[in-house]
């Protein structure tokens, strides 16, 4: 369900970025994307609201993520890592998702991790709330 209010989310910004774009020549790219952990254990979810450009939303880390998330082109799975991260080998499955737009682009991509640690790990500033 919150998958589908944030693709709705998502068109309807979209679309309001037409309004928006007949009005000034030349708008500046957007970034607003609606980031979910779900634990695989309990079905938790924990979630935030990202803007980029302003900075914005509810996420604890927003400038840090817009910055690794511009870095990486908007490619989730080209965020920088930690590749000397040393998490345990306990297996506590989380899935990430963003769902949203990231420069004018709608965004849509959601993976599984074996933890928290191997998420924060791969992911960076993003995915840290």
């Amino acid at each position: 369900m919150k998958s589908t209010l944030a693709y709705a989310l998502a068109a309807a910004t979209l679309a309001g970025l037409g309004l928006a774009g007949a009005a000034d020549a030349t708008p500046k790219p957007l970034t607003r994307i609606l980031l979910t952990i779900t634990s695989g254990a309990t079905g938790d979810v924990k979630e935030v609201y990202l803007g980029c450009r302003p900075t914005g939303g509810n996420h604890p880390n927003a400038a840090l993520a817009c910055d690794a998330l511009h870095d990486a082109g908007g490619d989730f799975d080209k965020l920088t890592t930690a590749p000397d991260a040393i998490c345990p080998m306990i297996y506590e499955p989380v899935v990430a998702e963003a769902v949203g737009i990231f420069d004018n682009a709608p965004v849509r991509w959601k993976k599984q991790f074996g933890n928290s640690c191997d998420l924060n790990a791969k992911t960076g500033k993003v995915f840290a709330f």
